[in-house]
């Protein structure tokens, strides 16, 4: 597995680099203090599976830029690091197409866990954000769906595919995509199956 790390501070950057050359299943590591560097790094080297990138990435939103890197290295896993766990910059996250979410204060054995969840095209949270995201978005034992959530998980749970429910419900595939990202993460499931199941045992069928 080839790693980029994107954050804009250096002693973070070498900490982590240290920690990931102890994986057996990380072989290369790179790093970028900015933008322009992350570019160059993309350019000049074989693509990583996996860009850890900061929200806040210096002078640079780091969900803008994983918005533009997912339309073109759509093939590269990103997951967002960052010090902040509040539900507003995790929805705006999951909007920006993460595939993961960690912060800089995880410990090594979650670290390994995210990187492992996503390159195996799972979603990945961080335990703590998903602690957070809970105590704010769950009611009476289960969690808050909102109207169109609730559209879009009938809809899959009719096994559409999410072409056939962008379709029918007029919205954009990408929108489709955010939407199921949010309900993995309510329903705290990892992969489609486990969505399935707990909209099952959650009892929204």
């Amino acid at each position: 597995m080839q790693i980029l790390l994107a954050d804009d501070h250096t002693v973070l950057l070498d900490g982590l680099e240290l920690l990931l050359s102890t994986f057996d299943f990380v072989k290369k590591v790179d790093k970028a203090v900015n933008e322009e560097e992350l570019y160059h790094q993309l350019s000049n080297n074989p693509l990583p599976d996996i860009i850890l990138l900061d929200i806040v990435f210096g002078k640079t939103d780091g969900k803008e830029l994983c918005k533009k890197l997912k339309q073109q290295y759509p093939q590269i896993k990103i997951i967002a690091l960052t010090s902040y766990s509040d539900i507003a910059t995790v929805k705006a996250s999951l909007q920006a197409g993460f595939d993961g979410y960690l912060l800089k204060s995880e410990d090594r054995n979650t670290i390994m866990q995210a990187l492992q969840t996503v390159v195996n095209n799972q979603q990945f949270y961080s335990p703590q954000v998903k602690n957070s995201f809970f105590n704010q978005s769950v009611a009476k034992n289960n969690a808050t769906l909102t109207k169109r959530e609730e559209e879009i998980l009938k809809l899959i749970l009719d096994e559409k595919t999410t072409k056939e429910i962008s379709e029918e419900l007029f919205i954009s595939e990408k929108t489709v995509e955010n939407h199921r990202a949010s309900l993995m993460l309510k329903l705290d499931a990892k992969n489609m199956a486990g969505l399935v199941k707990k909209a099952i045992t959650k009892g929204y069928i």
